[in-house]
């Protein structure tokens, strides 16, 4: 009987874990960094399911790499694993992930480098310039994420004049929160056209004393 049950989990186990990545496969790269903001932020972060949403992300053919991390910038937290995209040049798409633990507990730095360029029509459509460009993502669909602004002596995270986004993420089930920046091209402000550059987030902790 327990073999039985045993048995039935991994296959349920198993189920859940195919129907999570065809429901990645099927996300635009947006959805997918919302997604993944909020794995990263439950109250027991999964890593499997952060690593199988990572495979999806791979870009011009190049497979998303995965090893250990011996090392944390971070004064208290420990190296855990990281995933990363292999490049050559500093022009290539890429991400970088670097997981780390403290207390057996996981947190998350997150740094994607791309170039999304888009057209705004009149009537507030969006057209990519590549249209096949695996990490095609515009403001609107990034500035959801953005719960929080940030708040600095010379303005806000979101000023319409500047080319950054600068958020705190608030998980709505667990509360807790990542430090989110978006870096573009022109200002954020800009009705015609962008190019997002960089999207960079890591957990509210890993900046806490």
């Amino acid at each position: 009987m327990k073999k039985y049950n045993l048995q039935t989990l991994l296959v349920l186990l198993f189920l859940s874990l195919i129907s999570t990545e065809i429901q990645a496969q099927n996300q635009s790269f947006g959805q997918k960094i919302g997604v993944l903001m909020y794995e990263m932020t439950t109250s027991n972060p999964d890593p499997i399911k952060i690593e199988q949403l990572l495979q999806t992300l791979d870009i011009d053919d190049k497979e998303v790499k995965t090893g250990q991390l011996s090392y944390s910038i971070f004064d208290g937290f420990d190296g855990d694993k990281m995933y990363y995209i292999p490049f050559t040049t500093a022009e290539e798409s890429r991400f970088t992930v670097e997981q780390l633990k403290q207390d057996e507990q996981l947190y998350f730095g997150v740094q994607f480098l791309l170039k999304s360029s888009y057209n705004i029509s009149k009537d507030g459509q969006i057209t990519y310039n590549d249209s096949k460009y695996a990490y095609n993502v515009h403001y609107e669909e990034l500035l959801p994420l953005c719960t929080t602004p940030m708040k600095y002596k010379n303005g806000s995270g979101n000023n319409p004049n500047s080319p950054l986004l600068s958020c705190i993420y608030t998980n709505p089930d667990s509360k807790k929160r990542m430090m989110y920046w978006v870096v573009f091209e022109k200002p954020i402000g800009d009705t015609q056209s962008n190019t997002i550059k960089e999207i960079k987030f890591q957990s509210i902790e890993l900046w806490q004393k």
